[in-house]
């Protein structure tokens, strides 16, 4: 009792510490773009212009050419001028900012404004018009961000982290060996987590995408949304239902961190490190689990943390839905080894995990489908003689229960042909040679080589993986006498490695994928890259290379996790260094860009082009005023006294209600796939259209929060038994 008073008092003075900085404004951080002149604008008559010496009237400059969110910045200049001049501030996606023209007066000298962005806004242009007098001199120009809350979350952070370490000591976890073992662990997660520390986001392979993906979140959050279905930040601001698609439930807390003010690159960073620890936890917890040994499981976590494959998902692929669904692998293999070898009471976690993995990246949970499958066509007899059909049962269903709020609005947006046809790929074609699994991930160290199928970034195990597994292989070879657990573990670390090396195999040429796209009939091209399965691999040498090298320590467990640690960071090392040097970024006080434009996951037909036109379209004879927009969300008063059709910058999709003066109208996906309402004769009141989803939705919604509050009473009554027990 006194541990839990002690636990409750610290946890309410660090929730009042974390108040205060919120709330005192303290750890702002704010982006100035000083001397813009000589920097970021494109003076083609030069800086100083005299109509004496030949000068004229007009635009004198392009830029700065920023990608920013929307906010309240600040615009302080110094030009001098014996004319009243202008500056406009524009941008390249209709993004409106207020006041859009700032005057000038003659004499003035040095003055600032405050500006408001409503939106996100690409290609913003700060041009200084001289307008009239006989002179001007723009001697400098600086803009000012919002300010940011990224020092106060970086608090936050801190303080619940050395909260947690307090819990841990306080209920005696954090003894002088489990401190240690903390520490390497700890340094293998700082260590994965180096390009993360710094306040820009490096340009990977699907960097832009998922940054929009993440921004069109945190929009439908601010205006709402929970669940989110559809974002009004995507194509410029039309929408995206790309949270239907491409679930992104753990991407809710950085979207949440931007809604309250941290900024995009931090938000993102922070996220990155969150998904290096948890990931290094998992596998902890797993190891310690399945081989009941500590060393095990540090070697383990080690491994997998600064596997070569993990780390290029995050930072060179930037891959946010697979290095989601890592963090819950471990966990997802536990939970199987346990229905189907251990404690098949178990099945929640099963279940939990594949629902996790689901809600992170849906290809893999093909890939972890495919795995469950076939453990349990191999091991079928022991399955059906031990009983164990049943928990493998109820952990299926429990996942598909968990994942009913995302699955059906998945479903009934596929049936009505929206999709990612077109991101389908012949797997054969993009198989690796098996030489490129014993590469050196040291990105542009590397080379570029004249083979395509030996690619410049890291899809390699790894070296500290091979000799892990090759370790694990040696120890239950070299074992003379053991008693049956023993023997047991060897056997099942041998099974892990095979299952690794075949996992490999599928990555390579050497698997016949272009059967299998027979087979399959095309479904296989969904996978997209067969080097995809290099991440069960790089889960299943971790698990085994842990326990072989703590076997082959010989009670030296602390020696052989300092060397594995030691020998993972160099070989990740020169990667890290790769991508930390990324000369590519988004850099603090910037976004991306909320005009990219992607076909996937979009109405059948749809012309992305079209959303350039920001405005909104109605028919002769409709009267429009006071149009207002909320995100998604359109009001206006209209009159229309032969009826018309209005078609808002809004895609069409399924969920969006049309009302006047609250009673229900039709609406359809008109010219460009627009949103267009249908005014019938006589109208004349507050039209309002927002994005409503559908009862259906919320109906599984329902289905999916009472599956998770019963496995939850599940674990606390289990929890409650077994310490009664232990009190007995």
């Amino acid at each position: 009792m006194k541990r839990r008073k002690k636990a409750l008092c610290a946890l309410a003075l660090c929730l009042l510490l974390i108040a205060a900085v919120f709330l005192l404004g303290l750890g702002g951080a704010q982006k100035t773009w000083e001397d813009l002149p000589y920097t970021l604008l494109e003076f083609e008559g030069g800086r100083a212009i005299d109509l004496a010496q030949g000068g004229s009237y007009g635009e004198m400059n392009r830029g700065p050419g920023l990608t920013l969110p929307a906010g309240e910045y600040r615009l302080k200049w110094a030009i001098d001028g014996d004319g009243d001049n202008v500056i406009r501030i524009t941008s390249g996606n209709g993004a409106a900012a207020n006041p859009a023209e700032i005057p000038v007066t003659a004499g003035s000298g040095e003055g600032s404004c405050l500006f408001t962005l409503d939106r996100a806004a690409e290609n913003v242009q700060i041009c200084v018009d001289f307008a009239s007098g006989t002179r001007i001199d723009v001697r400098d120009m600086r803009l000012y961000s919002p300010m940011y809350r990224d020092g106060a979350f970086a608090f936050a952070l801190l303080a619940a982290g050395a909260y947690a370490l307090y819990v841990l000591h306080l209920y005696g976890r954090l003894g002088p060996k489990a401190r240690g073992r903390l520490i390497l662990v700890g340094m293998a997660v700082l260590i994965a987590s180096g390009p993360a520390l710094k306040n820009t986001i490096g340009i990977g392979h699907d960097t832009t995408f998922h940054l929009v993906r993440l921004c069109n979140l945190a929009d439908g959050l601010a205006h709402g949304q929970f669940p989110v279905r559809a974002g009004g930040y995507a194509f410029n601001g039309y929408g995206a239902i790309t949270s239907v698609f491409y679930p992104d439930v753990f991407l809710y807390i950085p979207a949440m961190m931007m809604n309250l003010g941290a900024s995009l690159p931090f938000a993102v960073n922070a996220f990155f490190v969150a998904v290096n620890a948890l990931s290094a936890a998992a596998m902890y917890v797993s190891a310690k689990r399945i081989f009941r040994e500590e060393w095990a499981a540090v070697c383990a976590s080690i491994l997998y943390t600064l596997s070569i494959y993990r780390i290029s998902d995050v930072f060179t692929r930037y891959a946010f839905g697979e290095m989601t669904a890592m963090v819950f692998l471990p966990l997802f293999l536990l939970g199987l080894y346990e229905v189907v070898w251990g404690e098949k009471r178990s099945w929640p976690l099963l279940g939990a995990s594949a629902a996790c993995i689901f809600l992170s990246h849906m290809l893999s949970t093909v890939i972890c489908a495919l795995t469950a499958v076939g453990v349990c066509a191999l091991f079928i007899v022991r399955i059906v003689r031990e009983g164990r059909i049943l928990p493998i049962a109820k952990a299926c269903a429990a996942a598909g229960l968990l994942c009913a709020f995302q699955l059906v609005p998945f479903i009934t947006y596929s049936l009505e042909g929206i999709g990612a046809q077109e991101l389908a790929k012949d797997p054969a074609f993009y198989a690796l040679h098996p030489a490129q699994l014993f590469l050196l991930g040291a990105g542009e160290l590397s080379g570029d080589p004249a083979d395509w199928r030996l690619s410049t970034f890291a899809l390699e195990i790894g070296l500290p993986l091979i000799m892990g597994a090759g370790i694990a292989l040696y120890a239950a070879a070299a074992r003379e006498a053991a008693d049956t657990q023993t023997k047991k573990k060897d056997g099942f670390a041998v099974l892990l490695v095979c299952a690794g090396v075949l996992f490999a195999v599928m990555a390579t040429t050497l698997f016949p994928w272009s059967h299998v796209r027979v087979l399959t009939r095309g479904l296989s091209d969904y996978l997209q890259f067969p080097w995809r399965f290099l991440m069960m691999t790089a889960a299943l040498f971790a698990l085994a290379g842990g326990y072989g090298l703590a076997v082959y320590a010989r009670g030296h467990g602390e020696q052989m996790a300092a060397a594995v640690l030691a020998v993972a960071a160099l070989c990740a090392l020169p990667t890290l260094t790769d991508e930390a040097r990324n000369n590519h970024f988004i850099a603090f006080g910037e976004t991306v860009s909320p005009n990219w434009q992607y076909t996937e996951y979009t109405l059948p037909g749809t012309k992305t082009a079209a959303t350039l036109d920001p405005g909104v379209r109605a028919d002769e004879g409709v009267e429009l005023a006071q149009v207002e927009r909320d995100g998604l969300a359109f009001r206006a008063q209209v009159r229309a006294a032969d009826g018309g059709e209005i078609a808002l910058p809004l895609f069409g999709y399924d969920g969006y209600r049309a009302e006047l003066d609250g009673q229900a109208l039709a609406w359809t996906a008109g010219e460009d796939n627009r949103l267009t309402v249908k005014l019938p004769a006589g109208a004349d009141g507050e039209l309002r259209v927002y994005f409503a989803g559908k009862a259906l939705w919320r109906a599984a919604e329902g289905v999916s929060l009472l599956t998770a509050a019963g496995l939850a009473a599940m674990a606390l009554l289990r929890k409650r038994k077994e310490s009664g027990a232990d009190k007995r």
